[in-house]
């Protein structure tokens, strides 16, 4: 199987196990991942991500293999919080 296939035979719930391999370094039953598992796990999720997560978030992969920037700016665009109410005086 190469690669390209193996990206499009994968489930969100498969990457889902493969991105928390790798943010704790230990499968979900606890077995710590070699450096290899961690390195290959890494690149089938970031491939996924590219190919299947549209995001438009800072420092991913979008979907022509280049890696987001986004300025300054459209992040304090971005997590800026949005008003709960507006109360009107009277």
């Amino acid at each position: 199987m190469n690669w390209q296939a193996m990206v499009d035979s994968l489930t969100p719930e498969l990457v889902a196990r493969l991105q928390a391999g790798v943010e704790t370094g230990k499968w979900p039953d606890g077995t710590v991942l070699s450096e290899q598992q961690r390195d290959s796990a890494m690149q089938a999720v970031i491939a996924w991500q590219a190919k299947h997560a549209n995001q438009d978030q800072h420092l991913t992969v979008g979907p022509d293999g280049n890696i987001i920037h986004l300025s300054k700016a459209e992040l304090k665009r971005q997590f800026k919080e949005a008003p709960l109410a507006r109360i009107k005086p009277e």
